[in-house]
Protein backbone atom coordinates (compact mmCIF):
# COMPACT_ATOMS: atom_id res chain seq x y z
CA UNK A 1 0.00 0.00 0.00
CA UNK A 2 2.83 2.40 0.88
CA UNK A 3 4.62 1.76 -2.41
CA UNK A 4 1.42 2.19 -4.39
CA UNK A 5 0.62 5.46 -2.58
CA UNK A 6 4.17 6.70 -3.20
CA UNK A 7 3.89 6.00 -6.92
CA UNK A 8 0.48 7.71 -7.13
CA UNK A 9 1.99 10.81 -5.49
CA UNK A 10 5.00 10.67 -7.82
CA UNK A 11 3.14 10.23 -11.11
CA UNK A 12 -0.17 11.89 -10.25
CA UNK A 13 -2.27 9.33 -12.11
CA UNK A 14 -3.36 6.02 -10.62
CA UNK A 15 -3.19 4.24 -13.99
CA UNK A 16 0.48 5.19 -14.47
CA UNK A 17 1.29 4.31 -10.86
CA UNK A 18 -0.36 0.90 -11.24
CA UNK A 19 1.63 0.22 -14.41
CA UNK A 20 4.89 1.20 -12.70
CA UNK A 21 4.06 -0.95 -9.70
CA UNK A 22 3.43 -3.91 -11.99
CA UNK A 23 6.79 -3.42 -13.69
CA UNK A 24 8.55 -3.21 -10.32
CA UNK A 25 6.81 -6.38 -9.17
CA UNK A 26 7.78 -8.29 -12.32
CA UNK A 27 11.39 -7.16 -11.99
CA UNK A 28 11.55 -8.20 -8.34
CA UNK A 29 10.08 -11.65 -9.04
CA UNK A 30 12.51 -12.14 -11.95
CA UNK A 31 15.60 -11.13 -9.95
CA UNK A 32 14.95 -12.08 -6.33
CA UNK A 33 16.43 -15.58 -6.63
CA UNK A 34 19.64 -14.16 -8.13
CA UNK A 35 20.20 -11.02 -6.08
CA UNK A 36 19.83 -11.06 -2.31
CA UNK A 37 19.45 -7.30 -2.23
CA UNK A 38 16.40 -7.58 -4.49
CA UNK A 39 15.02 -10.45 -2.40
CA UNK A 40 15.43 -8.30 0.71
CA UNK A 41 13.35 -5.53 -0.88
CA UNK A 42 10.78 -8.10 -2.02
CA UNK A 43 10.42 -9.52 1.50
CA UNK A 44 10.05 -6.11 3.14
CA UNK A 45 7.50 -4.94 0.57
CA UNK A 46 5.56 -8.21 0.58
CA UNK A 47 6.17 -8.89 -3.11
CA UNK A 48 8.10 -12.03 -2.19
CA UNK A 49 6.73 -14.60 0.29
CA UNK A 50 3.40 -12.79 0.73
CA UNK A 51 2.23 -15.31 3.32
CA UNK A 52 5.29 -14.66 5.47
CA UNK A 53 4.89 -10.88 5.33
CA UNK A 54 3.57 -8.97 8.33
CA UNK A 55 3.30 -5.31 9.20
CA UNK A 56 5.34 -6.01 12.33
CA UNK A 57 8.20 -7.53 10.32
CA UNK A 58 8.16 -4.60 7.90
CA UNK A 59 8.13 -2.02 10.73
CA UNK A 60 10.94 -3.78 12.59
CA UNK A 61 13.20 -4.01 9.54
CA UNK A 62 12.65 -0.39 8.48
CA UNK A 63 13.21 0.79 12.04
CA UNK A 64 16.48 -1.15 12.04
CA UNK A 65 17.50 0.64 8.84
CA UNK A 66 16.57 4.05 10.24
CA UNK A 67 18.44 3.38 13.49
CA UNK A 68 21.59 2.35 11.61
CA UNK A 69 21.34 5.56 9.56
CA UNK A 70 21.02 7.62 12.75
CA UNK A 71 23.91 5.87 14.50
CA UNK A 72 26.22 6.11 11.48
CA UNK A 73 25.24 9.71 10.77
CA UNK A 74 23.54 9.08 7.43
CA UNK A 75 20.54 11.08 6.28
CA UNK A 76 17.53 8.78 5.63
CA UNK A 77 16.53 10.88 2.59
CA UNK A 78 19.83 9.88 0.92
CA UNK A 79 19.44 6.19 1.68
CA UNK A 80 18.84 5.16 -1.93
CA UNK A 81 22.22 6.62 -2.95
CA UNK A 82 23.87 4.90 -0.01
CA UNK A 83 22.45 1.47 -0.82
CA UNK A 84 22.89 1.70 -4.60
CA UNK A 85 26.53 2.75 -4.54
CA UNK A 86 28.95 0.57 -6.51
CA UNK A 87 30.84 -0.08 -3.31
CA UNK A 88 28.23 0.10 -0.57
CA UNK A 89 29.83 1.71 2.50
CA UNK A 90 27.87 -0.63 4.75
CA UNK A 91 26.97 -0.20 8.41
CA UNK A 92 29.63 -0.11 11.07
CA UNK A 93 29.52 -3.27 13.22
CA UNK A 94 28.97 -1.11 16.30
CA UNK A 95 25.94 0.62 14.76
CA UNK A 96 24.49 -2.66 13.48
CA UNK A 97 24.78 -4.33 16.89
CA UNK A 98 23.43 -1.33 18.79
CA UNK A 99 20.53 -0.98 16.36
CA UNK A 100 19.51 -4.60 16.98
CA UNK A 101 19.84 -4.14 20.75
CA UNK A 102 17.71 -0.97 20.82
CA UNK A 103 15.08 -1.67 18.14
CA UNK A 104 14.39 -5.21 19.37
CA UNK A 105 13.42 -3.65 22.70
CA UNK A 106 10.71 -1.44 21.23
CA UNK A 107 7.09 -2.26 20.45
CA UNK A 108 7.91 -3.22 16.84
CA UNK A 109 9.60 -6.44 17.99
CA UNK A 110 8.02 -9.21 20.09
CA UNK A 111 11.28 -10.35 21.70
CA UNK A 112 14.37 -8.45 22.83
CA UNK A 113 17.53 -9.75 21.16
CA UNK A 114 19.84 -11.66 23.50
CA UNK A 115 23.60 -11.07 23.69
CA UNK A 116 24.19 -14.18 21.58
CA UNK A 117 21.88 -12.87 18.83
CA UNK A 118 23.67 -9.51 18.82
CA UNK A 119 27.03 -11.30 18.61
CA UNK A 120 25.80 -13.04 15.44
CA UNK A 121 25.61 -9.63 13.75
CA UNK A 122 29.37 -9.34 14.10
CA UNK A 123 29.69 -12.48 11.97
CA UNK A 124 27.57 -11.20 9.08
CA UNK A 125 29.32 -10.63 5.71
CA UNK A 126 31.42 -7.47 5.58
CA UNK A 127 32.82 -5.31 2.82
CA UNK A 128 36.44 -4.31 2.30
CA UNK A 129 36.11 -1.56 4.90
CA UNK A 130 35.04 -4.10 7.52
CA UNK A 131 31.48 -2.82 7.67
CA UNK A 132 28.36 -5.01 7.67
CA UNK A 133 26.69 -5.19 4.25
CA UNK A 134 23.31 -3.53 4.79
CA UNK A 135 21.05 -5.96 2.95
CA UNK A 136 22.62 -8.84 4.90
CA UNK A 137 21.80 -6.99 8.12
CA UNK A 138 18.21 -6.45 6.98
CA UNK A 139 17.83 -10.11 5.97
CA UNK A 140 19.08 -11.04 9.43
CA UNK A 141 16.51 -8.67 10.97
CA UNK A 142 13.70 -10.18 8.88
CA UNK A 143 14.57 -13.72 9.97
CA UNK A 144 15.00 -12.67 13.59
CA UNK A 145 11.57 -11.06 13.68
CA UNK A 146 9.90 -14.11 12.12
CA UNK A 147 11.59 -16.48 14.58
CA UNK A 148 10.69 -14.18 17.48
CA UNK A 149 7.01 -14.20 16.52
CA UNK A 150 7.01 -18.00 16.41
CA UNK A 151 8.88 -18.32 19.72
CA UNK A 152 6.63 -15.86 21.57
CA UNK A 153 3.41 -17.42 20.24
CA UNK A 154 4.74 -20.84 21.25
CA UNK A 155 5.49 -19.44 24.71
CA UNK A 156 1.96 -18.10 25.06
CA UNK A 157 0.57 -21.51 24.12
CA UNK A 158 2.68 -23.15 26.86
CA UNK A 159 1.44 -20.53 29.32
CA UNK A 160 -2.11 -21.31 28.20
CA UNK A 161 -1.64 -25.02 28.91
CA UNK A 162 -0.37 -24.26 32.41
CA UNK A 163 -3.57 -22.34 33.16
CA UNK A 164 -5.78 -24.99 31.60
CA UNK A 165 -6.36 -26.47 35.03
CA UNK A 166 -8.81 -29.18 33.98
CA UNK A 167 -6.77 -30.18 30.92
CA UNK A 168 -9.63 -29.96 28.43
CA UNK A 169 -7.61 -27.92 25.89
CA UNK A 170 -9.70 -24.76 26.23
CA UNK A 171 -9.94 -21.93 28.75
CA UNK A 172 -13.07 -20.78 30.49
CA UNK A 173 -13.40 -17.25 31.82
CA UNK A 174 -12.02 -17.95 35.31
CA UNK A 175 -8.90 -19.65 33.91
CA UNK A 176 -8.49 -16.90 31.30
CA UNK A 177 -8.75 -14.16 33.93
CA UNK A 178 -5.99 -15.70 36.06
CA UNK A 179 -3.72 -15.99 33.04
CA UNK A 180 -4.27 -12.40 31.83
CA UNK A 181 -3.36 -11.07 35.27
CA UNK A 182 -0.15 -13.09 34.99
CA UNK A 183 1.01 -11.50 31.71
CA UNK A 184 -0.36 -7.96 31.93
CA UNK A 185 -1.23 -5.16 34.33
CA UNK A 186 -4.92 -5.68 33.57
CA UNK A 187 -6.96 -6.25 36.76
CA UNK A 188 -10.38 -4.86 35.90
CA UNK A 189 -12.69 -7.85 35.48
CA UNK A 190 -14.84 -5.94 32.99
CA UNK A 191 -11.82 -5.33 30.75
CA UNK A 192 -10.80 -8.97 31.06
CA UNK A 193 -14.34 -10.10 30.18
CA UNK A 194 -14.31 -7.85 27.10
CA UNK A 195 -10.98 -9.35 26.06
CA UNK A 196 -12.33 -12.85 26.62
CA UNK A 197 -15.36 -12.10 24.45
CA UNK A 198 -13.08 -10.74 21.72
CA UNK A 199 -11.02 -13.93 21.76
CA UNK A 200 -14.07 -16.23 21.91
CA UNK A 201 -15.52 -14.50 18.86
CA UNK A 202 -12.64 -15.88 16.76
CA UNK A 203 -13.47 -19.49 17.64
CA UNK A 204 -15.55 -21.62 15.29
CA UNK A 205 -17.82 -23.01 18.00
CA UNK A 206 -20.36 -21.26 20.22
CA UNK A 207 -19.36 -22.59 23.64
CA UNK A 208 -17.52 -19.39 24.74
CA UNK A 209 -14.16 -21.08 25.30
CA UNK A 210 -10.72 -20.20 23.94
CA UNK A 211 -8.03 -22.41 22.39
CA UNK A 212 -4.30 -21.95 22.84
CA UNK A 213 -3.87 -20.79 19.22
CA UNK A 214 -6.43 -18.02 19.65
CA UNK A 215 -4.89 -16.89 22.93
CA UNK A 216 -1.42 -16.76 21.33
CA UNK A 217 -2.76 -14.51 18.56
CA UNK A 218 -4.58 -12.28 21.04
CA UNK A 219 -1.59 -12.00 23.39
CA UNK A 220 0.68 -11.09 20.47
CA UNK A 221 -1.80 -8.49 19.21
CA UNK A 222 -1.90 -6.74 22.58
CA UNK A 223 1.85 -7.23 23.14
CA UNK A 224 1.49 -9.00 26.46
CA UNK A 225 4.78 -10.03 28.00
CA UNK A 226 5.39 -13.76 27.90
CA UNK A 227 7.23 -15.06 31.01
CA UNK A 228 10.80 -16.00 30.09
CA UNK A 229 10.45 -19.56 31.41
CA UNK A 230 8.13 -20.31 28.48
CA UNK A 231 10.45 -18.87 25.82
CA UNK A 232 12.49 -21.95 24.99
CA UNK A 233 12.88 -23.62 21.61
CA UNK A 234 10.61 -26.57 22.37
CA UNK A 235 7.23 -26.60 20.63
CA UNK A 236 4.12 -26.56 22.83
CA UNK A 237 2.53 -29.97 23.54
CA UNK A 238 -0.36 -30.90 21.29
Amino acid sequence: DFLNSFLVRKYGLKSIATKQLGEIYNSVIAQEAKLERVRCFGLISGMVDKEGWSQGMCDFTLNMLKKVCDLDGRAPNNISEWLSADKEPGATPEAAALAMHEVSRTKVCPLAASDSVIEEIGRLPKNEAGNVIVHNLLMFAIEYHKKSVVKVKSGFMKLFLQHDTNGDGVLELQEFSAMIKNVSSMNDEREICALYEEAAAFEDDDDDTITKETFAELASKYQFECPTEFLDDDPPPE
